[in-house]
């Protein structure tokens, strides 16, 4: 996987984000998940189902569902349980913010020799800051196992070269970077709708 090639999330219009190119950039996500191997199944399982959610509902109505943001203020009025859309946002976004973390530690690091060989620290750092608060005990221990399993730096580098000869660590750190300018921009603004429409909900899982 090369993040060079990596469909970008879309730039925010007047604090709007388009449905569809948000979720091809997040299907990129499950993609990086999924290399990481199959303890991550839960990560990857995850994220897949609340992206399916999303496109259901944006394909009942195309026209009136092509934002987010009108996915999220129709159910505005509908009682929690019925606000499918923006519960799978939510943890969605959780999701992306928790490889966010990964992700920025990660490129961090490399640029600040000698680098990490053990990844472990920085999926722990992204899990206690964006998931674990959501869940409950049982999630926890199950995510405290996928923190172990993490591969190390040098095999995360080879399955990012998409297994051909290495690229440049300096080249996937860019490119990690740049991708994460568009993904920032798209969690800032969900953010600031969940928060407009007070909608950050603490239940755990």
């Amino acid at each position: 996987m090369l993040f060079s090639v990596c469909k970008q999330f879309p730039e925010v219009t007047d604090g709007k984000i388009e449905v569809v190119p948000f979720l091809e950039a997040s299907k990129e996500i499950v993609k990086f998940v999924e290399i990481l191997g199959t303890v991550f199944s839960p990560v990857k399982n995850d994220i897949s189902g609340n992206i399916e959610k999303l496109s259901k509902i944006h394909h009942s109505d195309e026209a009136k569902f092509s934002t987010l943001n009108g996915i999220v203020e129709h159910e505005l009025p509908l009682e929690r349980q019925h606000q499918i859309g923006i519960d799978a946002l939510l943890w969605l976004k959780r999701a992306l913010e928790y490889v966010n973390v990964f992700l920025s530690c990660f490129a961090e690091d490399g640029k600040q020799p000698p680098c990490s060989e053990n990844m472990s620290a920085f999926f722990h750092k992204a899990y206690e800051e964006k998931l674990k608060p959501f869940h409950g005990w049982i999630v926890q221990k199950v995510f405290g196992l996928i923190v172990i399993a993490a591969p190390s730096r040098s095999s995360l580098l080879k399955l990012l070269s998409g297994g051909k000869d290495p690229v440049p660590e300096e080249e996937i750190i860019k490119d990690i970077e740049q991708f994460l300018i568009g993904l920032n921009s798209n969690i800032d603004t969900i953010n600031r709708l969940y928060v407009t429409h007070n909608l950050h909900f603490n239940h755990k899982v």
